[in-house]
C-alpha cells in the first residue's frame, strides 16, 4: 500500500510540473533555430552536430513564416528556397502548425517549448527537435 501511494504520488507530482504551452509562449519560437535531432517514425534518430542551414520563424497571430537561411561566417543570412507560411490553431490543448505550398500540404503538432529549444512532430510521425540557433563566430545571433 506505501509503495502504491508513492508511485500514485510520485506520478501526479509529475503531471503537475509538466506545463502545458500556452498561447502567449508562442512568442518564443520568434527567431533562428537549428536542427539537433530527428526521430524518424521507425525509431531511427538523427543527431545533427552542425547545419549548415538554419530556419527562421516569425510568428504574429495565428500566422507566421518559416524560411531557410544559409548562415554566413560574416554573420549575414542568405535565403534559399521559398518562404513558407502557416496557420496555427489549437487542438486538443496542443498548438498544431498548418504549412500550404503549391507542392505540398502538411502539420506539425508543437510538443515542447522553450526559450532555447522546440520540439514538433509532423503528420508522418516525424519528431524534429530544434536549439535556438547561436551564430558561428560571437555565439550571438
Amino acid at each position: 500500500m506505501k509503495h502504491t501511494l508513492f508511485l500514485f504520488l510520485i506520478c501526479c507530482g509529475s503531471l503537475l510540473s509538466c506545463q502545458q504551452i500556452q498561447e502567449e509562449d508562442l512568442s518564443q519560437l520568434n527567431g533562428y533555430w537549428e536542427i539537433k535531432k530527428v526521430e524518424k517514425s521507425n525509431g531511427k534518430e538523427l543527431q545533427y552536430k552542425f547545419n549548415e542551414t538554419v530556419d527562421y520563424l516569425k510568428i504574429e497571430g495565428e500566422k507566421g513564416i518559416r524560411k531557410k537561411l544559409k548562415p554566413t561566417l560574416e554573420g549575414k543570412y542568405i535565403t534559399i528556397g521559398a518562404i513558407e507560411t502557416f496557420t496555427i490553431t489549437k487542438e486538443e490543448e496542443k498548438f498544431v502548425f498548418h504549412y500550404q505550398t503549391e507542392m505540398d500540404e502538411w502539420e506539425e503538432t508543437l510538443l515542447e517549448l522553450n526559450e532555447n529549444s522546440f520540439q514538433v512532430k509532423n503528420n508522418r510521425d516525424i519528431t524534429y527537435t530544434y536549439q535556438r540557433f547561436k551564430g558561428y563566430l560571437d555565439g550571438t545571433e
